[in-house]
């Protein structure tokens, strides 16, 4: 199963077999049809909206660490994701996490959804972050590191 990067602007050109999962402290509300974070629904296209990874999101434990020490990343963080004290958290944090159980979850969330909806094409999996792919300090890398530490290819989907 493939694996993708994207952020939530460009779930709008998704095709159903395409999974998008956020991996975000906060949603767009527009990604939950404007109910509660954990509703999840099929836009107009088929393509399930809603889906969240939560154990993608930084633990209270560490907020609190980055805030004593006054290393939270702002908006238009002036560093790029390997000299940011924000994104070397994340990255220790995600390494805290059990990669392959993690993996096989977002796979088994991909195949129920293909044979729930029937689409034939192969289910992509879409992890979600705010920022643009040309933003120089986000999670994306952060993400992108800890797949390929464990051998798993990843990159940014981009609209063909």
């Amino acid at each position: 199963m493939k694996f993708y990067t994207s952020y939530f602007y460009q779930v709008r050109f998704f095709t159903p077999n395409m999974i998008p999962i956020s991996t975000a402290k906060w949603d767009p509300k527009w990604f939950h049809d404007f109910q509660d974070n954990k509703y999840v629904f099929l836009d107009k296209r088929g393509v399930c909206n809603g889906l969240r990874a939560d154990p993608f999101v930084l633990g209270e434990e560490y907020w609190k660490n980055l805030e004593e020490s006054h290393n939270e990343c702002t908006k238009d963080c002036p560093h790029d994701s390997n000299n940011c004290e924000f994104m070397k958290s994340y990255y220790n944090y995600l390494n805290t996490l059990d990669f392959d159980n993690i993996k096989a979850r977002c796979e088994n969330l991909a195949l129920r959804i293909q044979n729930k909806m029937g689409f034939k094409e192969e289910p992509i999996i879409v992890l979600l972050v705010h920022e643009k792919a040309d933003c120089p300090c986000a999670e994306r890398p952060v993400i992108w590191r800890w797949f390929r530490d464990h051998n798993v290819e990843i990159t940014e989907w981009s609209k063909k």
